[in-house]
């Protein structure tokens, strides 16, 4: 899916109606240094707002979520983006305050992908049993996982993060079901609709941003050079970079069925922790008798019964779910 655009559009415009106020420096002596537009913050469907400002006479700097202005959600949407781009451009055109005025020929441009993009966010959901098994998934990955030539990954809360402030690309892996609940991200009352958040409960969300060095790179900072595979295709490819391949998790039923402290040595021998220099030699030698009886060794890396566990990898191994037919049905789908 589509998630996150900033992209330069070929647009003859009024600029005194996409600022919404100014941002000026001024040196000791009381001189201006310099002043910046700020960019106008515009409103979509359920309030889902996009940036949008002035970039010379001809052009428009926008930045947002095209899916998520039209939609009202990005529980899913479409991996197609310049046809959502051109979507989301008529919609801009409806706001006649807006003061946009394109020519036929800088309309033409917009359609057919002619402009260039500066970052692309996309992402793709798979989904587990439950919120209590993505959640467990996205901490083994986050602790234990690493991305090739950039080293470990950052875990925060409910998310992991790989190569989070490279100035190339980065990765990111979160519960949709989590963040829908957090202040700010709540689906609209609407849309609270027992398929979506059951769709959003099983949800492990994995998401690829590009930014524009990598962008120029791979010719793709250009919207035509994109067509309706090259979003999954590149999300896939920077997951393949992340090393897992001997990294598991307990099944979700054996990790509920562990006596409290059990559980607890299980997530710090997870977390990295080096157990041995932690507890006393005795407690250190029981818990280890007691876990390995699901199939856990904590004074190794790997799990030396697989019968209990799931290898982190074998989960991206299946097809993304996509977008689900009952959200055409229901026109949920920009």
């Amino acid at each position: 899916m589509i998630d996150w655009v900033s992209a330069i559009l070929p647009c003859k415009h009024d600029p005194s109606k996409l600022i919404s106020g100014l941002v000026m420096s001024f040196d000791a002596q009381g001189n201006n240094e310099w002043t910046v537009n700020k960019t106008l913050s515009v409103e979509g469907s359920y309030s889902s707002k996009i940036q949008i400002k002035s970039h010379t006479e001809n052009q428009i700097y926008i930045s947002g979520n095209p899916t998520k202005f039209l939609q009202g959600h990005n529980l899913f949407g479409s991996n197609d983006l310049v046809s959502i781009m051109g979507k989301f451009f008529d919609e801009l055109l409806k706001k006649e305050e807006l003061g946009l005025c394109p020519d036929p020929f800088q309309y033409a441009n917009i359609k057919d992908g002619h402009y260039e993009l500066s970052r692309v966010d996309v992402n793709e959901t798979w989904h587990l049993n439950n919120e209590k098994e993505v959640l467990a998934w996205i901490r083994a990955v986050g602790e234990s996982a690493y991305l090739k030539h950039r080293g470990a990954g950052q875990f925060s809360g409910d998310t992991a993060y790989f190569g989070k402030h490279s100035r190339r690309w980065a990765l990111k892996c979160y519960s949709k079901f989590m963040e829908i609940l957090a202040k700010g991200h709540h689906l609209p009352v609407d849309l609270q609709i027992p398929e979506m958040i059951e769709y959003a409960r099983k949800a492990l969300r994995i998401e690829g941003v590009t930014r524009q060095q990598e962008l120029k790179r791979r010719s793709l900072h250009i919207a035509s050079n994109w067509d309706i595979d090259t979003a999954e295709e590149l999300l896939l490819e920077y997951i393949s970079k992340l090393e897992m391949s001997d990294v598991y998790m307990l099944k979700d039923d054996v990790l509920d069925s562990l006596p409290p402290r059990l559980r607890l040595t299980y997530q710090a021998w997870l977390n990295g922790d080096d157990l041995k220099s932690v507890l006393p030699r005795p407690t250190f030698y029981r818990y280890r008798k007691q876990i390995l009886e699901y199939g856990i060794d904590i004074s190794t890396k790997s799990p030396k019964e697989k019968s209990n566990v799931i290898p982190l990898i074998r989960v991206l191994e299946a097809k993304p779910v996509g977008i689900p037919d009952w959200a055409y049905e229901r026109n949920l789908v920009a």
